[in-house]
């Protein structure tokens, strides 16, 4: 099921993780009202081995297009399906918006 309705917390961040950041980048940018989108090999990773979402802080998301894009018939029950027109008005009302990709940090 998705959640069309996740995080209705206007001037909040969008943090995008394409790989698995650091502990130490989680613990800098991680907060209670931010919204983390797992996205290409960091949700493959979170799938693949489920315990690294028990080291966040936060609730992740995945996009559903995404999902069905990489073929990913079954998720973490740990893991928020977000739909893209959701994702477009968290992006827009974000008062911060991160895409990582730095596998070494």
């Amino acid at each position: 099921m998705i959640d069309t309705a996740a995080l209705d917390h206007p001037k909040s961040a969008v943090l995008v993780v394409r790989h698995w950041p650091s502990e130490k980048w989680l613990a800098q940018w991680l907060s209670p009202n931010a919204t983390l989108i797992l996205s290409e090999q960091a949700l493959i990773d979170a799938i693949n081995d489920p315990s690294l979402i028990e080291r966040l802080s936060i609730t992740p998301y995945a996009l559903h297009s995404e999902l069905k894009l990489l073929g990913v018939d079954e998720l973490p029950a740990s893991i928020i399906q977000l739909g893209d027109a959701r994702w477009v008005e968290l992006s827009l009302d974000a008062s911060t918006y991160m895409v990582w990709d730095n596998p070494q940090s």
